[in-house]
């Protein structure tokens, strides 16, 4: 499995983001199932089509995403369980800058056992048990 952040769906649907190449690049390769099969969470899906839609001015880009998303990747779900450990991530966070989006990835790629990330956001690289795509 990959898990995609908000950044790479950024970088791939922004056609002017300064991601966009290396996200089309890494699109590639994960539809050609080299990483496993690609999941988000619904916190995701919600940033990202926020982002989306807000980057660009257009509601039916962000609802295009949104299709995309909900037809082609497993969207995990963020419980009662897995809030309280993003939670306490998010807490005890000493020299990292995690939002609790980006903890709820942490929690959730603990969970289901995730190596892989798409991301542009660079802080991922500091966790050594993540291989940054």
């Amino acid at each position: 499995m990959i898990f995609l952040d908000t950044s790479f769906i950024v970088g791939y649907k922004i056609e002017n983001d300064e991601h966009h190449e290396n996200a089309k690049e890494a699109m590639k390769r994960i539809s050609e199932g080299i990483y496993g099969r690609p999941v988000i969470s619904d916190y995701i899906f919600d940033e990202a089509v926020t982002v989306i839609f807000g980057k660009s001015k257009k509601l039916l880009l962000g609802i295009e995403t949104g299709e995309q998303l909900r037809n082609s990747v497993e969207i995990l779900k963020i419980d009662d369980f897995l809030f309280e450990e993003t939670w306490e991530i998010f807490k005890r966070q000493k020299n990292t800058n995690f939002s609790f989006t980006d903890c709820t990835i942490l929690s959730l790629m603990k969970k289901m056992k995730i190596i892989n990330l798409a991301t542009f956001d660079e802080k991922f690289k500091e966790i050594k048990e993540i291989n940054v795509i």
